[in-house]
Formats: C-alpha cells, sequence, structure tokens
C-alpha cells in the first residue's frame, strides 16, 4: 500500500471489536486514542456486527451503525486509520459464538448454519440471507462513506473467518482449496460488485478460510485494481500459554511456514497483504516473534485484542492490553510487558522500495534499508520523507541515529526519524539508545485534528 505521496505505508495496530451488544466498543474513548497513539499505533481493525446491523430482515438499525461510524471519526482524530469488517465468530450467539442474528441462523449447529449462508436458503421473508448480508453491507458502506471519516478507513474485511460449510467435507480450521475457489470465491465477488456498485473506492481485503497457513490460499485473483489479502495467525500452543513459557519455541517453525504461505500467496497475486489478528493471550515471547516475523516480511498488523472483554464468546481469557476493561487505556492501565512485545521502532511511510527491516531487541537497534525509487505503479511525491517511529518506550534517554544516502530532517528527540534521500540513491539507516536525553511523545509534538485523513491506496 502506498500513501498520497507514493510511500510505501506500514501499520501496527490493534482489534477493538465488542461482540455482544451494544456490539461496539462503547467504553472506547478519547483517552483510549490518545493511549494508542502515544504508543505508536496507527490501525485499528473495528467490526460490525451483523446482529446489531439488521436486527429483523431486511430492517436496519440506523442508530447503531452511526455509533460504529463515530468511533471510526473519533480514531481518525489520532491517526488511527481502520480495517472495517463485518464480525462473526461460530456463526451466531444460538451456536456458542457471535455475528449473525437469530432469523439468519438456520441450521442445527455452527457448520449447518454456514451451509445454508453459502447455498444462499432463504429467511422467513423469502429472501436468501447471503443476499441479506450483502445488501446490510451496502448499507453500512453507503453509511460509511458518507462520514467525516470516511477517507480514514483503510480498507473493508467483508466477512471475518470463514468456516466451509457441511457439505465441503472439510474440518474446521483446516484448508479446504475447493470451498475457497468455489464458494467463498463466488460470495466474495457479489460482495465486491455490491459494494463498487454501492461507490465505494476502498481497498477490499477478503480472508480465506480459517486455518493457519498450513497451506496456501486458494482464492483467486479478483478484477479490481484496488484489492488486498488479510489474514489470522493463532499458534494453538499458545492459545493456554503465559509469557516466557517454554512451549513457546515450539511455535516458531510453524509461525514461519504459516505465515510465509500467506505473504507467498499475496504476493503473487500482487496486492497488499495485512496480517488482522495474531496472539490472543499473554504469551509475550511469542507476540514479540510475531511482531518481529511481520516486519521483517513488511506486514501491516493489528494484534488481538485491545479489551479482555471476557464475557464475549471466542476470546480468550488471557487477551487484552488493558489491566481493567473499565478504566480508559493508559501507561497505568496498561500491561507492560505486551506493551514491550509490540511497541517496537518500524518505518511508518517509506519514500522508496523497501529492502529489508530487523529490530535487534537484545540491543535496541532498528535498521532499515531501501532504495528511494518509487514501487512500481507508485509516483514519489518531490521531497517525499521517509517518518520512522521512535517509542519512547524503547528509547527513553533518547536514541542516535546513523543514516547513509539520506538526510535526517527531524529533531533529536522527536517521536519520529524523518529522512530525505537522493532520488535513487541507496539508503540504509540504523538507530540506537543514547544515554542523556529524552524521546518525546506524538502527542507531545502533534496535535489530533478533526480534518478527514487521506485515504491510503496501493
Amino acid at each position: 500500500m502506498v500513501d498520497a505521496h507514493g510511500r510505501v505505508v506500514l501499520e501496527h495496530g490493534v482489534d477493538i471489536v465488542h461482540k455482544i451488544a451494544p456490539f461496539y466498543p462503547n467504553n472506547f474513548s478519547a483517552h483510549d486514542a490518545r493511549f494508542l497513539a502515544n504508543e505508536g499505533f496507527t490501525a485499528a481493525r473495528i467490526g460490525f456486527i451483523w446482529a446489531g446491523v439488521e436486527p429483523r430482515p431486511g430492517h436496519y438499525d440506523d442508530a447503531y451503525i452511526k455509533k460504529v461510524v463515530a468511533f471510526n471519526n473519533l480514531l481518525a482524530q489520532y491517526g488511527i486509520r481502520t480495517l472495517v469488517d463485518f464480525h462473526q465468530d461460530l456463526w451466531s450467539a444460538s451456536a456458542g459464538g457471535d455475528g449473525a442474528p437469530a432469523w439468519a441462523t438456520l441450521g442445527g449447529n455452527f457448520l449447518d448454519d454456514f451451509q445454508d449462508f453459502w447455498d444462499n436458503d432463504r429467511a422467513s421473508d423469502g429472501v436468501g440471507i447471503q443476499t441479506h448480508f450483502i445488501r446490510a453491507w451496502r448499507h453500512v458502506v453507503r453509511m460509511l462513506d458518507r462520514s467525516a471519516g470516511a477517507a480514514n478507513v483503510l480498507g473493508l474485511d467483508p466477512f471475518n473467518e470463514p468456516y466451509a460449510g457441511t457439505d465441503s467435507g472439510c474440518a474446521p480450521f483446516t484448508p479446504c482449496p475447493q470451498f475457497e475457489s468455489g464458494e467463498l470465491a463466488a460470495f466474495y465477488g457479489r460482495v465486491i460488485a455490491a459494494l463498487r456498485a454501492a461507490g465505494d473506492r476502498h481497498v477490499i481485503f477478503p480472508e480465506g478460510i480459517a486455518q493457519n497457513g498450513i497451506a496456501a490460499p486458494s482464492l483467486p485473483k479478483y478484477n479490481d485494481p484496488r484489492m488486498g489479502f488479510t489474514f489470522h495467525y493463532y499458534c494453538p500452543i499458545t492459545q493456554n500459554a503465559t509469557s516466557s513459557s517454554p512451549a513457546d519455541a515450539g511455535c516458531h517453525p510453524y509461525e514461519q511456514h504459516g505465515v510465509g504461505n500467506f505473504v507467498s500467496y499475496a504476493d503473487r497475486l500482487d496486492v497488499p497483504s495485512l496480517l488482522g489478528e495474531f496472539s490472543c493471550n499473554d504469551a509475550d515471547d511469542d507476540n514479540a516473534a510475531m511482531v518481529d516475523l511481520a516486519d521483517q516480511k513488511l506486514v501491516s498488523w493489528t494484534i488481538w485484542m485491545y479489551y479482555t472483554y471476557k464475557q464475549d464468546p471466542a476470546n480468550c481469557p488471557g487477551q487484552g492490553l488493558l489491566v481493567n476493561d473499565a478504566k480508559p487505556g493508559s501507561e497505568k492501565n496498561a500491561k507492560q510487558a505486551k506493551l514491550d512485545a509490540i511497541v517496537v521502532p518500524y518505518p511508518q511511510a517509506i519514500a522508496g522500495t523497501p529492502e529489508s527491516y530487523a529490530f535487534d531487541r537484545a540491543s535496541d537497534t532498528m535498521t532499515l534499508t531501501y532504495r528511494a525509487k518509487a514501487v512500481p505503479g507508485a509516483s514519489l511525491a518531490r521531497g517525499a520523507m521517509t517518518q520512522i517511529f521512535v517509542p519512547a518506550r524503547t528509547y527513553p534517554h533518547g536514541y542516535r541515529v546513523h543514516a547513509i544516502g539520506a538526510r535526517v530532517i527531524s529533531a533529536p528527540t522527536s517521536p519520529w526519524v524523518e529522512l530525505v534521500a537522493t532520488p535513487g540513491a541507496s539508503v540504509r539507516l540504523t538507530i540506537t539508545p543514547a544515554r542523556h536525553s529524552r524521546t518525546r511523545r506524538p502527542l507531545d509534538v502533534w496535535r489530533p485534528t478533526r480534518a478527514a485523513f487521506r485515504p491510503a491506496r496501493y
């Protein structure tokens, strides 16, 4: 993805989804947004719940939709872009999960419910439930696109963690290529057509079947110039693990394989990839390893999740970034070990073609190399700056910058290292800790704004 200046954009963020009524994070405030912005988070994955959007067939709760839209608008003021999805787990509340309304739950278990959806079986009003879902998306996106923060939306994720139905013969959480290339591909084609017919031009990030990258996805490349791909990765070992568990090390080869399969698939399709969920528990050694792996592959990510929300279905007991959900986000009300694992220096915008990134946690040394030449299909604005976030958490006493091929133009204590390179130059940047200074936080030098942000594009 590149921004309006032609710079490659990388996002670090969090998932913020409330799965039960009121179906949005009603306790999230400007205090939380300020906390996230100060830790260098530039993205949030937020969700609509179908049961909240369409409580009765063909009848939309616009008051609820406006609350999610207002949530996006609030995040926009703090420079936090959003990936917006329709969220579900295990289909619906009656199946032990969340997402679909009761009137669209036609089967005896969640796999039957999914099959009814792929078959577009009819609801009580005679209209297919998949047709209802697509119409609900179209209604939501029209309201979203008319809102003040429409340009803040990074992209749309049409359906969280789809499962194949009973007719597929595929067990849950296993690859199912015939389903992905068949019913799921056809469904996404209909969603894409509906969103574009409604006038929406955001990047669309479909997900493959939930399967941890055991095999590469089988979704086709769509004939749409604004497509991406989003995926989730959860190491089973860490689902009940805590930080520094010896079991964490067993995740690493599986993560390399699974994340590698997903990223290679997106590369073959020539679309940007985004890691939309990982972590779940406080296995912070592995959280750090996943952040490092995604960053090395130059993949944007959002971690599951900001709140613990123990009352929500299909959540993990140790998830969440906050100590107490009932209190606003702050340094005092945050899990310090988790913040240490996921808050790292990283390039937020690269004025050129990135080549490599690494962060050595033992020495707190970050290195970045890139060529000051636009990626194919983009055009760099004259004087476009590369911007690297430098967290005060990692560099409390300041930092040193060594740059080859570029000139640093930011202040020595700035939360961002900004540099301008000679067009075409090979740039190498190194950031190391200092001892006799102080790194400022983003909101020490930047004021929130109500101005709409330009949309990212690729």
